[in-house]
């Protein structure tokens, strides 16, 4: 007797007392990548709206910061970033989280699945052109598998367990032998397709679905609102301590400092484990002077490799921290990455201390 894989591949469900529906099968594919989707979207939206650093110039997590870094990282959207974003920093982050919000909510719900998902799409695109696009190889950015994900519930539209079903009642994709007979039989004159028409949209059915998808825009927006209105405001004072800067009008350093420095200030007060911030005279960045715990000094650009924010030294841990997405460094070791999402280490920038514990940088 001759086996047929395929046909006992067809039987085993029947053999394990399982019943199969093709269709409802295929339809209910791709409900965990919806709920994953709405889940984290509505979680990243509503992350931002709460963060008080997102929304405040002074602090390291500024959107405004990371929208700098991104155009230093050579983001191919940096003519939009410097002229558009930028400037509106603080509204463009805002319009950000809340679209999250409405994005994560259509998709959670598949009410208007298809906008959402174009909008979703949308959102993970920007990202990975700004976010993401400095991150290599590709694959390791989250962003650009988003797309390809929103591009799948795009083309795949709502599925059973969608509201579109219940106020639009969209017809579940055919199964691809269907579409294959369909186009057979077009071929054939006379001959009709097999395939599944979607069933007529009442008026009133129509009306109550577009009136649900109003309440998810409008809801959002009130779930948004709320999140930053119970959002405490909070001073950013860093625990590291500013080095003391020339007073203006005496910035040329004395005799002991080589031709091309420039005086940065004093470091005696710089104890052991702690940092002093300043501005890197050549970039303009926020950079950091670290006196680690074994006596050394060294200094590190102060924009995170990952997303522009100001890192900040944390002498608990011992590590350079960015307080936007976690990213940690060690500064005794040319400032490595010890955790991501960063991959890159900070750029290591040259300073000199002389005896009277002047700091001089390049």
């Amino acid at each position: 007797m001759q086996l047929n894989s395929a046909t006992l591949l067809d039987r085993l469900p029947a053999l394990l007392g399982v019943r199969r529906d093709a269709s409802k099968v295929q339809s209910l594919a791709l409900v965990p990548l919806r709920l994953f989707f709405g889940v984290t979207f509505i979680y990243a939206g509503l992350q931002k709206l709460t963060d008080p650093q997102f929304f405040s110039p002074t602090a390291p997590g500024f959107i405004g910061h990371q929208m700098s870094g991104f155009v230093r990282a050579g983001s191919p959207l940096s003519g939009l970033l410097t002229s558009v974003a930028i400037p509106h920093a603080a509204q463009f982050g805002a319009l950000i989280a809340i679209c999250e919000v409405w994005v994560g909510l259509s998709t959670l719900l598949g009410l208007l699945l298809r906008a959402g998902a174009l909008g979703g799409m949308a959102i993970s695109l920007t990202l990975y052109l700004t976010t993401t696009w400095s991150v290599h190889p590709y694959f390791l950015g989250a962003d650009l598998p988003y797309v390809v994900g929103w591009v799948t519930l795009v083309l795949a539209g709502p599925d059973l367990l969608s509201l579109d079903q219940y106020f639009f009642r969209a017809a579940p994709a055919a199964p691809v032998g269907q579409w294959r007979e369909a186009r057979r039989s077009r071929r054939s004159p006379g001959s009709r397709p097999s395939m599944p028409v979607p069933g007529p949209v009442s008026r009133r059915t129509a009306v109550q679905g577009l009136g649900a998808a109003a309440g998810v825009i409008v809801g959002g927006g009130f779930i948004g609102a709320i999140a930053k209105f119970m959002t405490p405001q909070a001073s950013f004072a860093t625990a590291a301590t500013s080095i003391v800067t020339p007073p203006t009008g005496s910035a040329t350093p004395p005799a002991s400092a080589t031709p091309g420095q420039v005086l940065l200030g004093n470091v005696k007060s710089l104890p052991l484990n702690s940092a002093g911030q300043y501005t890197d005279p050549q970039s303009g960045d926020p950079a950091l002077l670290i006196h680690l715990q074994s006596g050394q000094f060294v200094a590190y650009d102060a924009v995170c490799t990952h997303a522009g924010c100001t890192v900040q030294y944390d002498p608990t841990q011992q590590e350079i921290v960015c307080p936007c997405h976690g990213a940690t460094y060690d500064p005794a070791h040319g400032a490595a990455v010890i955790n991501g999402p960063a991959q890159q280490p900070l750029a290591t920038l040259h300073v000199t201390i002389d005896a009277k514990g002047n700091a001089y940088s390049a």
